[in-house]
């Protein structure tokens, strides 16, 4: 049987992950086509021009998809008719590019977050829900086999009713952290360290966390307590400390996302904690060869129970993005839990009311009045 080939465009090339993003559907080839690609403008114009920003992931990709055509307005792109387009701008640009994207009926992949506010959020599910095409959201910790496995676990009660979850990013100093040289002026006019652009370290990592709660604790959240702080990134107006605080109504998740960490010193998670034991999860390779450890003994620092991620692989035939994704749109099952517009309508909401409760320093409530859908 022969399969649908898809016709992909990229819109966006301000989010660094467009090159791990792609990876997956070029192991495809002869399930895709590289129809073009489109940058937005910037908010403020780039002075950096190397590895990460904008420019070379954009010459990057085109190098590795094949594409001839690059479109001064991302609206030519839509007008070729694409069946799918991965989003890579700025999330400021998400709730507005995105519907667009939508409403013509194209089906869309963006990096997570899903959205810069609530208000963002609702207008993609609207757009999808009126265009009848999907917005599914990528997050690279969908794809780690230990993070799916200590949900199952967690979910099957090895650890008994859970009132406790913490998420923190794994070591980080900041986007341009890894090798790159730029000086404070050049690191200033990057969207990461602009908060109109939706820049940050909140929703730069905060995010993880909120999906993987709600994941994991299978409840819907009330309200959250947020904090940010700009402590060694001064160039820019953005946080490079946050946390979240999210009260569940039988439970609680702690929330942190940090470019100040050269090393965390333990897990980074998730680590769950429940009326019976503590769950940790290690991130090893990406969720590869990366241990689930579950305590259950009291005042035990040695694990009752080790279990390997390489003994519970992802799915076959839905273990990367592509595949994911050609699945869905194949066979209409529902796409996994992180990725479902529904499910991020939630996580866009806590990222909101965490920016939020920053300013107002009180809780502030998830579900607000503009939301719509649901």
């Amino acid at each position: 049987m022969v399969k649908k080939k898809y016709r992909i465009g990229l819109v966006g090339f301000a989010h660094m992950h467009v090159l791990d993003q792609i990876k997956p559907f070029l192991a495809m080839p002869e399930r895709v086509e590289w129809i073009g690609a489109a940058d937005l403008k910037p908010m403020v114009e780039s002075e950096y021009f190397e590895g990460s920003s904008r420019s070379m992931n954009l010459k990057l990709c085109q190098e590795q998809c094949g594409f001839s055509q690059i479109y001064e307005d991302y609206r030519e792109l839509l007008d070729q008719k694409p069946d799918l387009v991965l989003v890579n701008c700025e999330n400021a640009f998400h709730g507005t590019v995105i519907p667009e994207i939508l409403l013509r009926g194209i089906h869309v992949v963006v990096e997570k977050p899903l959205a810069f506010s609530t208000q963002h959020a609702m207008a993609i599910a609207r757009a999808a829900r009126i265009g009848g095409a999907d917005c599914m959201v990528n997050w690279p910790t969908t794809w780690s086999a230990s993070v799916r496995l200590g949900q199952k676990l967690v979910s099957e009660g090895v650890i008994g009713k859970v009132y406790r979850f913490q998420f923190r990013n794994p070591d980080s100093m900041g986007p341009f952290s890894y090798g790159q040289v730029m000086t404070d002026r050049q690191l200033g006019k990057e969207w990461w360290h602009q908060e109109a652009a939706g820049g940050g370290s909140l929703l730069d990592y905060c995010c993880y966390g909120t999906i993987l709660s709600n994941w994991y604790l299978g409840e819907k959240p009330q309200g959250v307590y947020g904090l940010k702080a700009n402590f060694n990134h001064r160039f820019g107006d953005a946080e490079d400390y946050a946390s979240l605080m999210v009260r569940y109504p039988e439970a609680v998740s702690i929330l942190e996302g940090t470019w100040n960490t050269i090393s965390s010193g333990y897990p980074s998670g998730p680590i769950v904690w429940g009326e019976k034991g503590a769950l940790i999860v290690e991130n090893g390779d990406h969720g590869i060869h990366a241990n689930v450890c579950v305590y259950l003994d009291r005042y035990s620092t040695t694990p009752s129970k080790v279990y390997c991620s390489d003994d519970y692989p992802l799915p076959e035939g839905r273990s990367n993005l592509a595949q994911e994704v050609f699945h869905h749109l194949e066979t209409g099952e529902p796409v996994h839990y992180t990725m479902d517009l529904a499910n991020n309508l939630w996580s866009a909401a806590m990222l909101d009311a965490g920016i939020r409760s920053s300013r107002s320093l009180r809780m502030e409530e998830v579900k607000t009045a503009c939301w719509t859908i649901g």
